[in-house]
């Protein structure tokens, strides 16, 4: 595992200010600051010192910047032998579970993921060693390992894969195999790096796949990036990765006006998401049938749910040549005075920048 510069602690994190150290104590802040929530904050950009990244407002550490020998685990670099727990290591190959065409068909998982309550993290370990060549082209064939889990309603999870021994980290995430959601998909890759990780929110109870793979062949499923690599078996003896898993609380929804209840109304909402980043949006949709229509015109692949009560209402990702080319999902039946959530996301996303998406609702 190659890293880069070792990390000097959370510098330059966010400064809050109060109210009598902003300017008159009035509402209105002195020079270079912004009231928000009764709060002067700085008004300019939020820099992260040496070793960190802004990430939902606060610097954390850059995946990149763990030192040689640590690997990421959740927010922190952790020395691997040095009192990290594992929770759950590989079962023994074959164990791809042939999820999807081209994965190594097998009759066990690599394991089964029990995640922790919100906030502890579940850590996964395991190699990338490719070892047959099943369709007999005279080349080994990449190396997946398939773990299972099961959640109860719409959970949020943060996902790590840092690879060691030359492994690029990566990962693959599928919906229940037994028809309650097939087509979700979802991809974490890093085209410059040995570590993935994002966000992943799973939008209706039932069983879910987390396949571990190396970028360098993670053009599988129904919908890859177009930069995941297809062929060559990435990995051998030394090559490994450590997984970390986090389940977060939801985040409560920002709401989105509509123009009226009439059919027609409708309500935008543009912003930007990052490669780890979900958001989720509420809006009073009615009794009757909406469309939600999100586009995402940059390197990354548009999807939408919507969940109310805990049930999924409608879900749909954008695919390239595919059906439907863009995420766009009709639901009804809502009853007013529902909250229904929203979550706006990118089944993939490879820019190297935070990738503009544009959200529109109306009303049939």
């Amino acid at each position: 595992m190659t890293k880069r510069q070792p990390w000097f602690g959370l510098a330059g994190a966010l400064l809050l200010a109060t109210a009598a150290g902003c300017g008159d104590n009035t509402e209105q802040c002195g020079p270079g600051t912004t009231e928000m929530n009764g709060l002067c904050v700085p008004g300019a950009m939020t820099t992260c010192g040496d070793g960190t990244m802004l990430d939902h407002g606060q610097c954390v550490i850059d995946p990149a910047s763990c030192q040689a020998g640590t690997v990421l685990i959740a927010d922190r670099c952790v020395d691997p032998a040095n009192g990290l727990v594992i929770d759950l290591e590989e079962s023994p190959e074959p164990n791809g579970t042939g999820i999807v065409n081209g994965v190594e068909a097998s009759a066990s998982p690599a394991g089964i993921i029990a995640l922790k309550p919100a906030g502890q993290t579940f850590v996964v370990h395991g190699h990338i060693t490719p070892f047959r060549d099943a369709d007999g082209d005279g080349q080994l064939d990449p190396d997946f390992d398939t773990y299972l889990l099961t959640v109860p309603g719409p959970t949020l999870l943060r996902v790590t894969v840092d690879g060691t021994g030359g492994t690029q980290g990566a990962f693959y995430a599928a919906g229940d195999a037994h028809g309650a959601l097939p087509a979700y998909e979802r991809y974490g890759m890093n085209l410059t790096g040995d570590t993935s990780q994002r966000r992943l929110f799973l939008p209706v109870a039932g069983g879910y796949a987390l396949v571990i793979a190396d970028t360098r062949s993670l053009a599988i499923g129904g919908n890859p990036p177009p930069p995941a690599g297809s062929g060559g078996a990435a990995g051998g003896p030394d090559a490994a990765y450590f997984v970390s898993i986090t389940a977060e609380p939801i985040p409560a929804p920002s709401s989105i006006s509509l123009t009226g209840t009439a059919p027609g109304s409708t309500g935008t909402q543009a912003g930007t998401l990052a490669t780890d980043e979900i958001k989720f949006y509420t809006a009073a949709l009615g009794a009757g049938s909406s469309d939600l229509h999100q586009v995402m015109p940059g390197a990354a692949a548009a999807s939408i749910a919507v969940v109310n009560a805990d049930q999924l209402e409608g879900y749909a990702d954008e695919r390239s040549g595919g059906t439907p080319t863009q995420a766009e999902v009709t639901v009804g039946g809502i009853a007013p005075g529902d909250t229904p959530l929203v979550a706006v996301d990118a089944v993939y996303n490879y820019g190297p920048a935070p990738e503009p998406f544009t959200l529109t609702i109306t009303l049939k």
